[in-house]
């Protein structure tokens, strides 16, 4: 299967009162079936979210999808796997911006 790849990097600033936090990361490669950058971008033109919502619900969906995917086996994903896809089937219908 053709793969995009990435890095993910998630940088905390601040902690649970909202105190800054300084060097405190955490940076990944990973490689996804579909374009994440045009998935974020068609969420964040289609739903009404504040665009960082928008890329954090593309991000995430896409992340946990693709290892369901690859471990479509693993009991660990049998209770949520229908109910992932059908959220996504729920995404992909929705109207073209400016449709």
């Amino acid at each position: 299967m053709n793969s995009y790849r990435y890095r993910i990097t998630v940088e905390k600033l601040a902690d649970a009162q909202g105190d800054p936090v300084a060097g405190q990361s955490l940076s990944f490669y990973t490689a996804n079936h579909d374009d994440i950058l045009a998935i974020v971008n068609r969420l964040q033109t289609q739903l009404p979210f504040a665009a960082g919502t928008a890329a954090s619900l593309g991000v995430g969906m896409k992340l946990i999808s693709e290892v369901a995917l690859i471990h479509h086996d693993n009991p660990l994903f049998a209770d949520i796997r229908p109910v992932l896809m059908s959220f996504i089937q729920q995404l992909k219908q929705l109207p073209v911006s400016g449709a």
